[in-house]
């Protein structure tokens, strides 16, 4: 009996710990960060982006992104735009939250190449890395 009620606990505990990372990651899905570009803040909302499931759900088979509202993808290394209806501008940051790599207009259903020192990938709507004058090695953080 001892064992059993043993076995009992570590499972229980094991599924309270589960219980309390999924609430936190709910936490961090429902948080807007501003997006900080060479430490000025910029008026366009940043959301993070973490499985595929959030991707499918923010923005595939969207008509149109907002030009104030912006996604932030954690740990990505490349990207594609599967399930795109619209031109997007992506940013790939480096671990430094350096600017490698942008991508104006880029078309729906492409891929990146992939970048081996990339840690962060921002996508804005079309046309915004002109209007922010975004360029290679510029510093691109969110606010908190």
């Amino acid at each position: 009996m001892g064992l059993f009620r043993s076995t009992k606990q570590i499972f229980r505990i094991l599924r309270d710990t589960n219980d309390n990372r999924a609430l936190e990651r709910q936490r961090n899905i429902d948080k807007v960060y501003q997006l900080v570009l060479n430490n000025e803040i910029q008026n366009i909302n940043i959301r993070n982006i973490t499985t595929m499931n959030q991707k499918f759900n923010a923005l595939v088979f969207k008509d149109k992104l907002n030009y104030y509202l912006g996604y932030r993808f954690i740990n990505l290394k490349g990207f594609n735009s599967f399930g795109f209806k619209d031109d997007v501008d992506l940013i790939f940051c480096d671990k430094k939250y350096q600017v490698i790599e942008t991508y104006s207009n880029f078309k729906p259903n492409k891929v990146t190449e992939y970048f081996k020192n990339g840690a962060v990938v921002y996508v804005l709507a079309k046309n915004m890395n002109k209007y922010l004058d975004i360029k290679i090695k510029d510093i691109i953080k969110i606010s908190k």
